[in-house]
């Protein structure tokens, strides 16, 4: 009989952007309970060191991310203070919703910068670590349906979106032989940044998802658990719903 594949992460450390709220802090949770030293990220270091002090073992690292040099400093300041890096979660991101007519240079290039500019240094800057150890890493990224598809009013977070799914599956293709696997994840889940913890805007979302409910963060993060464990030792390459079925409608 083959051996039980572990989801424990004990001595691994996990970077996990936009981690002081929503679904960055429950994957942060989840994953520090599997045993990682977990980097909570946001802008505030404030926030940071509050979060962290509330999640055994964590370690706060504020940063910026509004520039690729932002990401290579973050990941230069995870390995400063914690020696190693393991896994990576690129969740942080922003949604300057406008129709294309009136979406700004600026708005369109603040939400590219956050969302696929910086994610993509932080990759970079990751695998450069992830080459020098040997010992192989996990990467997923947080994307969207809107990155899929497309959707009105979201021009400049499609795009971001979409193209951190191309940027997961070139990544699969050329760190596999440093064995890192990289994934991606569309989710949906009640947040403040989605505005669906209001209940009678969630009861109307639920009520369009083909599964009757819009999942919690917490279902996020038991993903995440799961694709940055060994139990998903050759999954790479993926896009996964987390939606409750909202790709499909």
């Amino acid at each position: 009989m083959a051996d039980i594949l572990s989801d424990r992460l004990d001595g691994k450390v996990a970077l996990v952007t936009g981690s002081t709220r929503g679904i960055g802090r429950a994957v942060a949770e989840r994953l520090a309970a599997a045993g990682a030293t977990v980097v909570v990220h946001g802008r505030s270091a404030d926030t940071c060191a509050e979060v962290a002090d509330q999640i055994p073992g964590a370690v706060p690292v504020a940063a910026e991310l509004d520039s690729a040099e932002a990401g290579d400093r973050l990941i230069a300041d995870v390995v400063a203070a914690t020696g190693r890096i393991d896994i990576v979660v690129n969740n942080a991101g922003v949604a300057l919703d406008n129709y294309i007519t009136g979406v700004t240079d600026e708005r369109w290039e603040d939400t590219l910068t956050v969302n696929l500019t910086a994610p993509f240094a932080i990759i970079r800057a990751a695998a450069r670590v992830f080459k020098t150890q040997g010992s192989g890493g996990a990467i997923v990224n947080l994307t969207s349906t809107s990155g899929e598809r497309g959707n009105s009013g979201q021009a400049a977070y499609a795009a971001s979106k979409g193209g951190l799914h191309s940027v997961t599956q070139t990544a699969a293709r050329e760190l596999g032989r440093l064995g890192v696997r990289v994934n991606s994840i569309s989710p949906l889940a009640a947040t403040e940044m989605n505005g669906l913890v209001d209940e009678e805007r969630r009861a109307a979302v639920s009520k369009r998802v083909p599964l009757g409910t819009v999942p919690d963060p917490s279902h996020i993060a038991e993903t995440v658990a799961f694709l940055v464990s060994d139990r998903a030792a050759f999954i790479t390459g993926e896009l996964i719903h987390v939606d409750a079925g909202i790709h499909l409608i």
